[in-house]
C-alpha cells in the first residue's frame, strides 16, 4: 500500500506530462501571472478537487485530496516567502 501511495504522490507532485519543460509549470504561471494570482487559482484548484474528491469513476478519493494537499501546501509555502 505505501508504494502504492508514493507512486500517487509521484503523480501529484511531478506528473510525468508536465516534465518536458525547463521549469515546473506552477513556476511559469508564477512567471507570468505573479504570485499572487498563482496563489488564487491555488485556492480554487484545492476547492474543486475537495469537491469532487471521490466522484470520479475508477479514481480514490484520496488521489484528489492528494491533489488537494498540494495545492494548500503551495500556498503555504509560497505566503512564507
Amino acid at each position: 500500500m505505501e508504494k502504492d501511495r508514493n507512486f500517487e504522490m509521484s503523480q501529484v507532485e511531478q506528473p510525468s506530462h508536465y516534465k518536458g519543460f525547463p521549469k515546473q509549470t506552477w513556476e511559469m504561471m508564477i512567471d507570468i501571472w505573479g504570485k499572487e494570482k498563482f496563489i488564487t487559482y491555488c485556492q480554487i484548484n484545492a476547492f474543486k478537487y475537495k469537491m469532487r474528491a471521490g466522484d470520479k469513476p475508477n479514481e480514490p478519493a484520496e488521489k484528489d485530496l492528494a491533489k488537494a494537499r498540494w495545492y494548500l501546501n503551495k500556498i503555504k509555502e509560497l505566503e512564507a516567502q
